[in-house]
């Protein structure tokens, strides 16, 4: 594992993954999860019911192995020591983790290519390293997994003549506790007192990044307000854009305070994913308007928790099909604030209370990426 801990989705697909491959791969695939020697154990905890946890210090960031192993990758193209760990505990591939070698098979994830669509989010140096990364990765993994056929069509822009190492991996969301179509009246109320909520809410819990285009929402909300009503909206995700040449969060701050918003408008922040999915349920609707996403794990969340969805019409939205979305243009605040009216009018539903179609749709939908996953295995070991 090399993803940054601060990375919450990467780290949920991981779960994810495990979880799915473990239920259903158990007698085909064994996991072996190389991590650093210093992983937190909330880490260790949350992936050591799927997998056999190796911790190596050939993965602590800046360590002496680490160091010289980084060194042998930029001069030579090769990773000696990572290369002998893999040997020393028969590894037959290596997974999803930007790893390349000539001794044992690879096959890597790429996430998007956001950089195609929005160039401007990257600083001339990041946008060549970027393409760099990805050049090694597609022209010298075994094969690739995307999360999407939307992915895919990025993927041919620029790899086409790579196109047969390609496997679509739809990822499914797990709920960390088991399905619920609603909460009991102690866990509403400890979540209410929690965060302050004191009546019913719609839901965006995206990070703060300005792909993620929370603006059009803030102005939906704004619109409501105006025509009358009260709603309130829950922010969750961490709040900070690293990549934003203007301060980002601080603007959509400002926004809220000039239009007086303080009351309708909550930054819950960085927040634990178990209450992240309880305010899914809980919710009246979850919103997702980002301009942009590999294989939005909101989406996910909220079909497995049968959770009604007011999303961009972006292409891979549409391709994850969730049964109770609802879909906007992401830059049209007042086609957002008429459907979200709609909602607190009680005209459109808030999904489904069917909890054994929930998990038998659940159930079928890691079935699938289980078995996904196994083909692009077994592929890679014919090749």
């Amino acid at each position: 594992m090399n993803y940054p801990t601060t990375y919450k989705g990467g780290i949920n697909y991981f779960r994810n993954l495990f979880f799915a491959i473990y239920t259903y791969l158990k007698e085909d695939v064994e996991i072996f999860l190389f991590v650093p020697d210093n992983l937190s154990q909330e880490y260790i905890d949350l992936f050591s019911p799927y997998v056999r946890i190796i911790k190596t210090n050939l993965l602590k960031r800046n360590s002496p192995k680490w160091v010289v192993d980084k060194i042998f990758e930029k001069t030579i193209n090769v990773n000696p020591l990572l290369d002998s760990l893999m040997i020393k505990h028969n590894i037959d591939i290596v997974s999803h983790s930007s790893f390349i070698s000539k001794k044992v098979k690879t096959i890597n994830w790429v996430m998007d290519f956001q950089h195609i669509h929005f160039p401007d989010l990257w600083t001339d140096k990041e946008l060549k390293d970027t393409r760099a990364f990805l050049h090694r990765l597609i022209t010298q993994s075994d094969n690739i997994f995307l999360s999407s056929f939307s992915a895919f069509d990025d993927f041919k822009k620029e790899y086409e003549e790579f196109s047969d190492k390609v496997n679509i991996l739809h990822f499914v969301s797990q709920p960390v506790k088991a399905i619920k179509v609603e909460l009991s009246d102690d866990e509403k109320r400890a979540l209410q007192l929690k965060y302050s909520i004191n009546k019913s809410f719609f839901y965006l819990p995206n990070q703060f990044w300005s792909h993620k285009n929370h603006k059009i929402v803030f102005e939906a909300i704004n619109l409501l307000k105006t025509k009358g009503y009260n709603p309130l909206l829950l922010t969750s995700g961490l709040m900070n854009d690293f990549r934003s040449k203007s301060d980002h969060v601080q603007n959509l701050k400002i926004f809220v305070e000039q239009n007086h918003l303080q009351d309708n408008i909550f930054f819950l922040g960085l927040i634990p994913y178990s209450d992240v999915i309880d305010l899914i349920t809980l919710s009246d609707c979850v919103i997702n308007p980002s301009y942009f996403e590999g294989w939005s794990s909101t989406v996910e969340e909220a079909k497995t928790m049968g959770k009604r969805l007011i999303l961009s019409n972006i292409e891979v939205h549409k391709e994850q099909e969730p049964k109770y979305g609802v879909y906007f243009d992401p830059k049209d605040s007042v086609a957002l604030a008429s459907t979200l009216e709609k909602v607190l009018l009680g005209e459109l539903s808030k999904g489904s209370t069917d909890h054994k179609a929930l998990q038998r749709d659940l159930a079928m939908r890691t079935r699938t990426f289980a078995d996904k996953y196994l083909h692009g295995v077994k592929q890679t070991l014919k090749n």
